[in-house]
């Protein structure tokens, strides 16, 4: 037996911090990648229930999914610029508020919205730094042209993505000015730019920063902003699993491949069929640590529940096995071990909400 999983009340214990924090501004929820591992139609029915009506999608899919269970009246945006019409038309059609982030992506949606007699409500996408998607700070010329001569499309807001909020206040605070100096020269060309955002989860929690129209939040409803706990936040999720085997090993055993644990005295084992390909032991961060932050990440101790009692993983996290030492715990096989993991990294694996 293994499970994900999710409890609610924290999920809402996160969400009156992210208000308290917000100070009355808009919550936008981004919903992507299965709300963060969560759960995209039940988290989102939840969020809906404690007030939230501004949702962040990642794809059509999620956009069908919440429109055909009754989510009509919220907004949903893709913050992802397309100019694939097919897309683009799908999207649309959902009613969902799309990101122009070049040229080509804005001429795309006015030329789809045009053909199917609509007025498309669309976001624009300044880059000041993340380097994905966005117009250049340097070509408000062509942002001016949306306004000018593109009647099928109405803006109706305006935001940029920090590249690094989580680890450099310098960083995130550089990319703020850039986008205001943008926004101001958006006004002073005589344009709207609607609601402008800038804010993620670990802007918001981290600095004490502008907050502008609305603040965009992902990992602080999960309390997995990266870097130290962040007070007032409790992580969201773990697997429930329960023991296949247990049993005493030697002096001098090796116990799995690779990076193999050699017992130093007579040790109680007990194994469970989770790993890392069902997100334990996973780190999502690990592509942008230095070279001495991987070093002592693989170096770290880590460990697991095991009625009630903390019990050390021995060796690495396998594919699909974890082996844990619980020669000072009583336990036996159907007991369960409770492993800390971040939702967004688990698959292969049903949830069970709380």
């Amino acid at each position: 037996m293994k499970n994900l999983v999710i409890d609610l009340r924290v999920v809402r214990n996160n969400l009156r911090e992210i208000k308290d924090r917000a100070e009355g501004v808009n919550v936008y929820a981004d919903l992507s990648a299965n709300a963060g591992g969560m759960g995209l139609l039940p988290v989102a029915q939840f969020l809906r229930d404690e007030g939230i009506r501004n949702f962040i999608i990642s794809d059509t899919g999620d956009a069908k999914l919440l429109r055909k269970n009754d989510f009509i009246k919220e907004r949903l945006m893709m913050l992802r610029s397309t100019a694939d019409p097919n897309e683009i038309a799908e999207l649309l059609g959902c009613g969902v508020v799309c990101t122009a982030g070049s040229y080509d992506a804005a001429v795309a949606i006015n030329g789809i919205a045009e053909a199917n007699n609509l007025v498309a409500d669309i976001q624009i996408k300044l880059d000041t730094g993340l380097g994905r998607y966005g117009f250049q700070p340097t070509e408000l010329d062509k942002v001016a042209a949306i306004y000018n001569y593109m009647s099928s499309v109405n803006v109706i807001g305006t935001f940029t993505t920090f590249s690094a909020s989580w680890r450099s206040k310098k960083q995130t605070f550089s990319q703020l000015d850039k986008f205001n100096v943008a926004l101001d020269r958006i006004i002073e060309m005589g344009y709207e730019p609607g609601a402008a955002h800038a804010v993620d989860s670990a802007a918001l929690f981290k600095y004490d920063i502008e907050l502008m129209d609305a603040v965009r939040v992902e990992t602080a409803l999960t309390g997995r902003i990266p870097g130290k706990p962040v007070q007032g936040l409790s992580k969201v999720g773990y697997i429930e699993a329960g023991i296949e085997e247990v049993g005493w090993f030697p002096k001098g055993h090796t116990i799995g491949s690779e990076r193999g644990f050699v017992t130093k005295a007579p040790t109680k084992i007990a194994i469970l069929s989770v790993g890392y390909y069902h997100g334990f032991g996973v780190d999502r961060y690990i592509v942008e640590r230095s070279l001495f932050g991987i070093f002592r990440w693989r170096r770290r101790k880590t460990f697991v529940r095991v009625n009630g009692h903390k019990a050390r993983v021995l060796g690495s996290v396998g594919l699909m096995h974890t082996m844990v030492d619980v020669t000072n715990i009583g336990c036996t096989v159907g007991d369960i071990a409770v492993l800390d993991v971040d939702p967004v990294n688990v698959k292969g694996l049903p949830i069970e909400y709380r």
